[in-house]
This record gives C-alpha cells, sequence and structure tokens, in this order.
C-alpha cells in the first residue's frame, strides 16, 4: 500500500472511530487554510519541508501529490525538501527519499 493510501485509510479508521476529534482537526486545518494569504502551491510547499522535518512519510507523499496538483514544479518540491534538509541535517535527507519516490510517479 502506498503512504498516501495508508494515510487515508487512517483518516477513515480515525473518523470512524473518533468523528467528533477527528472533524475537529479537519476544521481547525480547514479554518487555517480558508484564511491564509499564502497560496495553495506555497502552503503544499512549506507543508513539505515540514513533512521533511517531522519525519513522517505519509505526510511527504500527501503534500508532494498536493503540490503538485496545484502548480509546483518538480524542482520546487524537491528544493522545499531540501530546505528542510538544511534545518534538520542527515537524518531529515534520508526522508527526502520519500520525495524522490513521488515526484518520480508524478513527473517521469
Amino acid at each position: 500500500m502506498e503512504p498516501a493510501e495508508k494515510a487515508t485509510e487512517l483518516f477513515r479508521q480515525m473518523n470512524k472511530n473518533r468523528r467528533d476529534v477527528f472533524k475537529a482537526y479537519q476544521s481547525f486545518t480547514s479554518s487555517i487554510k480558508k484564511g491564509s494569504s499564502i497560496e495553495d502551491k506555497y502552503q503544499s510547499l512549506i507543508l513539505i519541508a515540514c513533512s521533511i522535518l517531522s519525519q513522517c512519510d505519509m505526510c511527504i507523499s500527501l503534500h508532494v501529490q498536493n503540490a503538485a496538483t496545484h502548480g509546483a514544479t518538480k524542482d520546487e518540491i524537491i528544493d522545499a525538501g531540501l530546505l528542510a534538509v538544511a534545518m534538520g541535517g542527515s537524518p531529515r535527507m534520508m526522508y527526502m527519499r520519500h520525495i524522490y519516490e513521488e515526484v518520480d510517479k508524478l513527473f517521469d
């Protein structure tokens, strides 16, 4: 199962088992996004960097796909990941493999 599919399954399980918490979380993140002055593409690129720093492979997959959907180029996506590597060092660099896996699926 792909990381994005794993995340979708996790969301389904959370919605089933703790719908109140999951809906509150969705509402919170949705309100941040709606009120933002940052365009969707750039929000996605920021979230890619945050995903690397958080070492979350499912998050990386989702945000790379979302960035591509909002018009980010392969180079922009990779550079967003590399900015996180610059802040987090070599342990974060190991998570770049997830970005390369995703962009290879989306752009090649």
